[in-house]
């Protein structure tokens, strides 16, 4: 299982640590991620671009002050960049 605490990362820099930690899980691997907020933006992420088949997310923790979640992957998806226009 990899493990990110991303507490003390500058905000800006959160979400591409989160992502690209997900990204480097082989299927069947698990992210334990711990945050200083609820991390439903990284759901909707991959519920949108990978589908629910994909991952599971599970809350281990819901704040106030940290939220910890695992979120394993699945399966591989092939992401395809969203067209536009």
């Amino acid at each position: 299982m990899t493990v990110l605490d991303v507490r003390d990362a500058l905000p800006r820099d959160r979400f591409p640590l989160i992502m690209g930690a997900y990204e480097a899980l082989a299927a069947g691997e698990a992210l334990h991620l711990t945050v200083d907020h609820d991390p439903e933006c990284m759901y909707f992420t991959l519920l949108g671009t990978r589908g629910p088949e994909a991952f599971s997310f599970a809350y281990a923790e819901r704040g106030p002050v940290v939220w910890r979640v695992t979120v394993t992957k699945l399966r591989e998806v092939q992401v395809q960049a969203p067209a536009w226009g």
